[in-house]
């Protein structure tokens, strides 16, 4: 069975997915029997219900881990220079990723992002089929333009991610089971053209605030496909439209940056563009009332929340084996990412926590310091939710207009926008004024600022060409290829589709 044809399964399971435990996203009755994907596209609650369950699966996916939420903050940030896994060469597959020497046989590509990547694109092809072929006068001109954007926007969403793990791809725009079985990989460039063709039809259709959500900013609107279409241009090196849509987003009333790091990720935060929302009603399917960045970046419990005495006792060696796997995380953050914040950076000390550690090996006494961007962990069950999970935010946005800038020889504006951020983090303005250093200085805040989100570092590193120099001096990533910029392409879609390449390297 190849791809298309598990997606085709996978779709009818969506279908169901949409109608169970999204009432917050969309206020309908769920219906009481069986229907066919044409009903479905010919209901402008029922298309409701099928957008709502494709961002519930984004978000939660049954208790699964997966691209969206949480995978690439995780593999990301093992395969830049940001995480380390707490269990080192004894998880083979994660420590592959550490040491970027991920083996074709290794089938977390596959599973946590390849395939629900391609899930959500069939089902984003899916409702721009159905929508558009519904023949209901229900479904007005308005309810058809708005649910065929925010399926091109998720489709956008997925492909970018895919383009930057996987490079050449296969394009679906179909659901057609005969064309899809036998695609080719698809250029970069050509992905790229379809993202920003996506983008640019979903920022011109979806709605310009969240009335549509009930105010909670939880669905992308027209700021969202904005956003992340000023990244797309700033990854392509389009200086000027990159600047373009990045200053519309920051001038928009709508946003504007959090008074303190701590309050960046709460649920509705006004630095938040785009949020995806956990099943606040069930506390038994993961992440619960967490997100997966905290349960894989936080420990079960916190060191810096036990009572003295225990503090008293973790620099004995015994009693700290005894509790190192509860009060340290699966992964932690590299020395060098903790050393890289400057002193009196509010962001070291509302984002990052730490243990102490014995004097003996292997600890030999150093600060295991850890991701806090999200105050939930494992530990947590039905409580009630203070946060959702950040996909897109303002910050991002400044820091792209201040990388776009200094392209454009525009210093001052670049430097405008970079203290923009430094201020906010308790940091004074930065001095330098040569292009040069000033993208040292969007590279620094881009490292520090967007730390364990969505992998954004080693994006960044790849996007750059800074991956050799920076990646290639590490001990643990040597000997560095530039074929490790590339996941390996599934073995199991080649085998089902012969058409497709496999990367070099593999």
């Amino acid at each position: 069975m190849n791809m298309i044809q598990r997606y085709k399964i996978l779709f009818c399971g969506m279908l169901l997915i949409a109608f169970s435990g999204c009432a917050k996203l969309v206020d309908i009755d769920p219906p009481t029997k069986v229907i066919t994907a044409e009903e479905v596209f010919n209901n402008p609650a029922t298309i409701n219900s099928a957008l709502a369950g494709l961002y519930s699966y984004l978000m939660t996916n049954n208790g699964a881990q997966i691209f969206s939420n949480g995978s690439l903050t995780l593999y990301g940030g093992l395969a830049a220079d940001e995480l380390v896994n707490r269990n080192g060469a004894t998880d083979t597959y994660d420590y592959q990723f550490y040491t970027n020497t991920v083996d074709y046989t290794n089938g977390l590509p596959f599973s946590v992002i390849w395939q629900p990547a391609y899930k959500a694109i069939y089902t984003a092809n899916a409702i721009i089929e159905g929508v558009g072929n519904a023949t209901s006068p229900a479904v007005t001109q308005q309810v058809r333009r708005q649910a065929i954007a925010e399926a091109k926007f998720v489709r956008a969403f997925s492909y970018f991610y895919l383009v930057n793990y996987f490079g050449d791809l296969p394009l679906a725009l179909t659901t057609d089971f005969n064309v899809t079985t036998v695609l080719e990989r698809s250029p970069v460039d050509v992905i790229y053209q379809q993202i920003l063709a996506d983008l640019e039809d979903a920022a011109a259709d979806l709605t310009g605030d969240y009335s549509f959500s009930g105010g909670e900013r939880v669905l992308p609107n027209k700021w969202a496909a904005t956003a992340l279409l000023a990244r797309v241009h700033l990854y392509l090196g389009h200086w000027q439209e990159a600047e373009n849509a990045s200053a519309k987003v920051i001038g928009n009333a709508l946003y504007s940056l959090a008074s303190e790091p701590d309050s960046v990720f709460l649920k509705n935060s006004t630095e938040a563009i785009w949020q995806l929302q956990q099943s606040e009603d069930n506390a038994t399917v993961l992440p619960r009332s967490a997100t997966w960045d905290g349960i894989n970046l936080s420990p079960f419990l916190r060191y810096s929340e036990a009572n003295p005495v225990f503090q008293s006792l973790i620099k004995d060696i015994s009693f700290f084996n005894a509790i190192v796997s509860v009060y340290t995380p699966d992964y932690y953050l590299t020395s060098s990412l903790v050393s890289a914040f400057e002193t009196g950076d509010k962001r070291k000390t509302q984002w990052l926590d730490s243990i102490p550690t014995p004097n003996d090996e292997p600890y030999n006494g150093e600060t295991i310091y850890f991701a806090y961007k999200y105050k939930y962990g494992m530990n947590e069950r039905s409580e009630p939710l203070t946060q959702y999970y950040m996909v897109l935010r303002l910050a991002e946005q400044y820091l792209i207009r201040a990388e776009a800038r200094a392209e454009l020889d525009n210093t001052t504006g670049a430097a405008d926008d970079i203290n923009m951020i430094r201020n906010r983090a308790g940091l004074d303005d930065i001095t330098v004024s040569s292009k040069e250093d000033i993208l040292a200085a969007v590279a620094h805040e881009r490292r520090i600022e967007l730390f364990a989100e969505f992998g954004h570092r080693w994006l960044d590193l790849k996007r750059t060409g800074k991956s050799a120099d920076v990646l290639g001096s590490l001990d643990y990533k040597k000997p560095w290829e530039s074929t490790q910029l590339l996941l390996p392409v599934p073995q199991e879609e080649i085998s089902d589709n012969p058409r497709l390449t496999q990367n070099p390297g593999y």
